[in-house]
């Protein structure tokens, strides 16, 4: 697997985490490792994670994010943590797993009337405007997904950690 680690406080990083978190020593205690894989199938069907540079359209990424708390005291209440969906794939959201109970809400452009980006929960809808000028809602296409976060629903304990992973489709 090829990895990027950040801490809570660093805002530069090659997929553009987010990391948004709640209490006033967070930003020293969590530290994030976003790493990735591709997922092949052996000829018996089996998946199996390849650590490679390169991929093809068609193939599938698998992302894991573990967020450490580094406290050896204190417990994180309130944790969110969040990844991209970079340009060029779609998300596959059944595949978005969390070690802690988490709400996992995806980001898109959902509503006309609202400028920018917004966040939901899954399953997730859009409002369009028809040729007729009529709005409807509809289910959120996977490709309108750019990011999506993880709002962990548990504390995350003293020097414990929590896994979260998805997987996305290389267009």
């Amino acid at each position: 697997m090829t990895s990027f680690v950040w801490t809570a406080t660093r805002h530069c990083a090659p997929a553009a985490l987010v990391l948004a978190l709640a209490g006033p020593a967070l930003a020293q205690d969590l530290v994030s490792e976003l790493s990735f894989a591709i997922v092949e199938t052996d000829s018996e069907g089996e998946e199996r994670l390849a650590a490679r540079e390169a991929v093809r359209p068609g193939e599938t990424i698998e992302y894991a994010l573990v967020s450490r708390n580094l406290s050896e005291e204190d417990a994180l209440e309130d944790v969110v943590v969040g990844a991209p969906v970079p340009e060029g794939t779609r998300l596959i959201p059944a595949s978005a797993t969390s070690s802690l109970s988490a709400l996992l809400e995806v980001q898109a452009e959902l509503d006309p009337q609202v400028p920018g980006l917004e966040w939901s929960g899954l399953p997730a809808f859009r409002t369009i405007r028809t040729d007729e000028g009529d709005t409807v809602t509809e289910p959120l296409p996977d490709a309108e997904i750019v990011a999506l976060r993880w709002r962990f629903e548990e504390t995350l304990p003293p020097g414990g950690e929590a896994r979260t992973t998805y997987r996305l489709i290389v267009d």
